[in-house]
């Protein structure tokens, strides 16, 4: 069952990974920019989160799940409450480690980084069986 799984969605996690590093590349270059700028991480994680959310949502609705011919209202909505569990996942285990660790440029970016990865599996299974989850307009 779990094999049959990964060959069904191999290529869509791809594809999700790909489209993830883009947003992460976008989100992480208006991090740091909002950082360098403020030195005020949780604004600076936000900002560059809801630029890149704004590609993220509209490339994976699209192209990944192919949920375009759905109920975009739903898909919204569970988009974002995947999406805000998952940021809040990234801001949690963020501020942790800048606890832990220290606060500068580099272990804000060690931060930003870890919540990330952790952040990945809860936005990929999130979306796939629940927010773009095929459902009747």
């Amino acid at each position: 069952m779990i094999i049959k799984f990964i060959k069904n969605h191999f290529w869509r996690f791809n594809f999700f990974c790909i489209i993830g590093l883009t947003a992460f590349l976008i989100d992480w270059g208006f991090f740091n920019l909002f950082y360098k700028i403020t030195s005020w991480f949780i604004f600076s994680m936000t900002l560059g989160t809801i630029i890149s959310m704004i590609f993220n949502f509209n490339i994976n609705r699209n192209i990944t799940f192919k949920a375009r011919g759905h109920c975009i209202k739903k898909q919204i909505i569970r988009w974002l409450i995947v999406y805000i569990i998952a940021f809040l996942t990234r801001v949690f285990s963020g501020k942790l480690i800048l606890f832990l660790i220290g606060e500068s440029i580099l272990t804000a970016n060690i931060a930003f980084l870890t919540g990330v990865i952790i952040a990945i599996p809860i936005s990929f299974f999130g979306s796939l069986f629940w927010a773009f989850k095929k459902t009747k307009n």
